[in-house]
């Protein structure tokens, strides 16, 4: 079952600028990964959805990479591959820095999404 956002993935040109640009909007920094390239932004406060922001390549993609969504269970795994049209990138793998686990599907519109417990 899906019970919120958990993040959005933001690739920019503008590392730096970002960072103070979410700060000034009130955003804390809630974990710095430098070997990952990114950081993680929210606003104060509970159940904040979380921005990490990483370095785009130069010439590569720059916006929104993927929203991720807290799933409690396997079962949605099934059903999105039971009734959408979606391939599954990646299902259960660990992501050592922040040590949680991301099922990635790109939907018929050519969009990623997560899946984190």
């Amino acid at each position: 079952m899906i019970t919120y956002v958990d993040h959005i993935d933001l690739k920019v040109s503008d590392f730096a600028g970002t960072v103070r640009l979410f700060q000034t909007l009130g955003m804390r920094v809630l974990r710095e990964m430098p070997e990952r390239g990114s950081v993680e932004m929210a606003l104060p406060g509970e159940h904040q959805v979380t921005f990490e922001i990483h370095s785009s390549a130069p010439g590569g993609f720059e916006g929104i990479h993927h929203i991720a969504f807290k799933s409690v269970g396997t079962d949605d795994i099934s059903a999105i591959k039971e009734h959408c049209q979606v391939e599954f990138l990646t299902e259960g793998a660990l992501i050592q820095h922040t040590g949680r686990t991301v099922s990635t599907f790109r939907d018929r519109n050519g969009l990623n999404w997560q899946l984190t417990d």
